[in-house]
């Protein structure tokens, strides 16, 4: 009976805490299928995270290399109680709002332990729209938290990278904070599309890029660039293959 109370308080003691505060992580963000360099921020409370991913821009060279944020972030909430995500995509000119579930991963653990952060990490692998991801995550922090779309596993995700390395989100600073950030949809006065229409939109943009591209190339008489790689962490179009990643 002793040992259920002390557990019980531990719980309650938990749960408060995790309502009155909120957890911040930044990472770098590595995608080796694009040259620019990438930094990305959550803030999760309530279950509920808010990221954003900014693009940097490198100056200088040598000791004087400085990085500058630019305006073309990404924003992606999910909501753990509702169950779902939304975020938002470019394509060109034209931005696109996409809401997908929040049961898209399947994770399988292992034994392997590692230590990020000087917390303590369990090891997970899941496959994932093309590629097969390896997750670094602590059960020391009150939190739910990963980044980018990643979830279903009960803890905060401090690294997680593809098993050939094109992507990488590894934490690099990890805050608890005081403040009770405003956690909302911040896309709730749009209209989201779904994943598998997003597909089909990004399908149809790729073919117009490639059209204008190799149009261009004829005209300056020299070889058509080549295509084969389409800059995503999800493989939308393997082997220049149109597939709905379902």
């Amino acid at each position: 009976m002793r040992a259920l109370f002390i557990t019980l308080i531990s719980f309650l003691s938990t749960l408060t805490f995790s309502q009155d505060k909120s957890l911040k992580v930044v990472y770098d963000y590595i995608n080796h299928a694009k040259s620019n360099t990438y930094e990305m921020e959550l803030q999760s409370m309530d279950k509920k995270v808010l990221s954003y991913t900014i693009r940097l821009t490198r100056s200088g060279a040598g000791r004087n290399i400085s990085y500058k944020a630019t305006t073309d972030s990404s924003l992606l909430f999910k909501d753990y109680e509702m169950e779902y995500l939304v975020y938002d995509e470019s394509l060109g000119r034209d931005v696109h709002v996409i809401k997908e579930p929040l049961n898209l991963f399947k994770w399988n653990h292992v034994e392997e332990r590692d230590t990020i952060l000087d917390y303590p990490c369990k090891t997970a692998f899941a496959e994932f729209r093309g590629r097969e991801y390896k997750a670094h995550y602590t059960t020391d922090l009150p939190f739910e938290a990963a980044p980018w779309k990643f979830h279903g596993l009960p803890g905060v995700v401090l690294k997680v990278a593809s098993t050939d390395n094109a992507v990488v989100y590894q934490a690099k600073a990890i805050e608890i904070l005081d403040t009770n950030p405003s956690f909302y949809n911040p896309f709730g006065n749009k209209e989201p599309d779904n994943y598998n229409n997003f597909c089909k939109h990004y399908k149809a943009y790729r073919k117009e890029v490639i059209k204008k591209r190799n149009q261009r190339a004829k005209q300056q008489n020299r070889p058509a660039p080549k295509n084969d790689k389409a800059p995503r962490i999800e493989v939308i179009i393997p082997e220049n293959r149109f597939i709905l990643n379902e």
